[in-house]
């Protein structure tokens, strides 16, 4: 990632709120075998979280489809060593 500050977490339901709500793409990072997402660390971000924490509804649909998507993308990347 280009920016100084990251949020990295290994919550994948979290990153699929986040990819959701900020329309945005995580980096990927493998530690020990984890895959970690990483996320821009922007006030956006910070008020996505709230208001996910807070119980803000989501498209059902599409959050699923993005847990889907994030979670293949985590084993290959955790598969891979990358």
């Amino acid at each position: 990632m280009d920016t100084e500050r990251v949020f990295e977490t290994a919550d994948l339901y979290l990153s699929a709120a986040l990819v959701t709500l900020l329309k945005i793409q995580p980096a990927f990072k493998v530690i020990r075998g984890k895959t970690i997402f990483c996320f821009p660390a922007t006030d956006d971000l910070y008020r996505a979280m709230s208001v996910y924490n807070a119980g803000v509804a989501l498209s059902a649909v599409e959050y699923a489809e993005t847990i889907k998507r994030l979670r293949a993308e985590m084993i290959m990347r955790r598969n891979a060593g990358a």
